[in-house]
């Protein structure tokens, strides 16, 4: 007779494999959690005591039910229920399970419901950042328009300064932001585009680029351009502050500038020039400083910017509201040398 020394395991394995599909000494080393759908089946059962009307209650079938409960019993080595042809009853070591997972499950079910309201539902806070007047406005409009359709939202609003950089974009003050393009951090979702305006050289009203009608990229190079702070995106800084033109000649800088009343300030005092949009003439009009167009120059555009890990519902519906605000309000100006005061 050939004597195996793991005949006795195999026959066992044999044996079960009729009635289950499973290997029992496998179920036996199982240390594996239990599941929530294995946790909901069990304590379905031994609320109802039917396996009938806990599948129901389930929406699962009854076979499907009393498996799971089989697959349980196997990995605890031990019997959960006492089953008859007239009644199913808990088995000691059945009620102390099912007192032990009853809050389990509870809190569970708690912790998915307040993560499912935070993250697909609309009540709560939704917090804006935004940079600059135009902006503003846009979010303004946007918020008023978002609260109508989402009262049960809170929509607070609050302007984040050139100074405080990408870091205010990420921090927990706001959800999402409201800014200047281009914006290229991989732990940030850049939106859709809401803001498109012509590109303006803002200019000392009384520097020989002030006279122009108009202007080309190349023209850069006959006045230094301010610098936005390191804690601004290298991408937004390199666009708005080139360090050479198209055609590779090279731009003189100017100093650093905090915030956009600063650089209005520095631009009136001679300090250099600095690129904007349209709408800065609009809502930074002033005698001392004058807007010229560039001919040749793409326009310069602003959407929201938010953590891809602090992405909701809100965030998304917001952003929705915001755009089609933007779509219907009055385009930006077309600026040209007489939208701005004349000298002195």
């Amino acid at each position: 007779m050939d004597i195996c020394p793991n005949s006795s395991i195999d026959r066992v394995r044999a044996k079960n494999k009729h009635n289950s599909g499973n290997d029992p000494v496998a179920a036996l080393n199982d240390r594996r959690p239990v599941e929530r759908y294995e946790m909901e089946a069990f304590l379905a059962v031994a609320d109802e005591l039917h396996f009938g009307r806990a599948a129901a209650t389930l929406h699962m079938s009854a076979g499907r039910v009393s498996q799971t409960i089989k697959a349980l019993e196997r990995r605890f080595g031990a019997a959960l229920f006492e089953r008859t042809s007239r009644q199913v009853a808990l088995t000691p070591i059945g009620r102390q399970l099912a007192a032990d997972l009853q809050p389990a499950l509870r809190q569970i079910r708690g912790a998915t419901d307040r993560a499912i309201a935070a993250g697909r539902g609309f009540a709560g806070t939704l917090r804006i950042g935004f940079v600059g007047a135009a902006s503003g406005a846009l979010i303004t409009a946007a918020a008023e328009a978002f609260s109508d359709e989402h009262p049960e939202t809170v929509v607070t609003i609050r302007e984040v300064q050139i100074a405080d950089g990408v870091d205010s974009w990420r921090s927990e003050a706001v959800d999402m932001a409201l800014v200047g393009r281009p914006v290229t951090e991989p732990d940030l979702v850049t939106g859709r585009t809401l803001i498109s305006e012509p590109r303006l050289l803002a200019v000392p009203s009384g520097h020989p680029l002030a006279q122009r009608d108009s202007l080309s990229v190349e023209d850069l190079t006959d006045i230094p351009l301010l610098r936005l702070p390191t804690s601004v995106p290298e991408s937004i800084r390199a666009e708005r502050t080139p360090s050479r033109t198209p055609a590779g000649r090279v731009v003189s800088h100017g100093p650093i500038a905090h915030t956009f009343q600063e650089i209005l300030t520095l631009i009136a005092a001679g300090a250099g020039g600095f690129v904007v949009g349209g709408q800065a003439v609009r809502y930074y009009r002033r005698p001392d400083v004058r807007f010229v167009p560039f001919h040749d120059a793409p326009p310069v555009e602003w959407g929201f910017v938010w953590r891809a890990s602090r992405e909701t519902a809100r965030v998304r519906a917001f952003e929705e509201v915001a755009l089609r605000i933007a779509t219907t309000r009055e385009p930006a100006p077309q600026p040209t040398r007489l939208d701005t005061p004349p000298l002195g």
